[in-house]
């Protein structure tokens, strides 16, 4: 086999693999104390909710959702302080403004659930990768977008633009409104996928 054959097929094998989802390449600012679900400003403790990224203008490559169907390999986040996620998928329809909540809104489903895993929060390290990846094994389709289950999370970028969905229970199979929308912290988290 010729070296230009090799590197043609290492080439073709690493366009096969694609990331979607916001850049990791700025800190979580004013992420902590970790943000509950209401975003009230408070430490008060909250059940778990789905927060799903929407802000295309911070998007890894302009890919806010994946690009094709296909498997994601793993799921990359950086937050400013330890804390439990459990990283998932999603579905997204009818995004806009909302007359009546002021604010924008949408209707979210499961798209996939990935691993949940415990974050250090090296996200403002100067050294070592403030970027934490976690293996991941789960079917992604054309569109979905990639969010996360918590608590409370410290993997934001809140600085005044940016853009998720809060939704006040976690994603299920039946299309749910969204609790509120957060157009001021961007949530850093990204996927990684090989094409189908």
């Amino acid at each position: 086999m010729s070296t230009l054959t090799l590197l043609a097929g290492a080439a073709g094998a690493h366009a096969k693999t694609v990331t979607f989802g916001i850049r990791l390449d700025h800190e979580p600012s004013n992420s902590l104390p970790a943000h509950n679900c209401r975003e009230d400003g408070s430490d008060d403790p909250t059940p778990t909710c789905s927060r799903v990224a929407t802000d295309s203008g911070d998007a890894v490559g302009g890919r806010l959702r994946a690009p094709a169907d296909g498997i994601i390999t793993k799921f990359r986040i950086r937050a400013g302080g330890p804390g439990v996620v459990t990283f998932r998928l999603a579905k997204l329809k009818n995004l806009g403004f909302d007359q009546q909540l002021g604010d924008q809104s949408g209707l979210g489903r499961d798209a996939g659930v990935g691993p949940t895993v415990m974050v250090a929060g090296n996200g403002f390290a100067e050294t070592g990768n403030p970027v934490e990846t976690f293996p991941a094994h789960l079917r992604v389709h054309k569109g979905d977008y990639v969010g996360i289950d918590s608590t409370a999370t410290s993997a934001l970028y809140c600085a005044g633009s940016g853009g998720q969905l809060i939704f006040d229970q976690r994603l299920g199979h039946a299309y749910q409104q969204s609790s509120r929308s957060d157009d001021s912290c961007e949530l850093l988290v990204q996927a990684v996928m090989k094409r189908a």
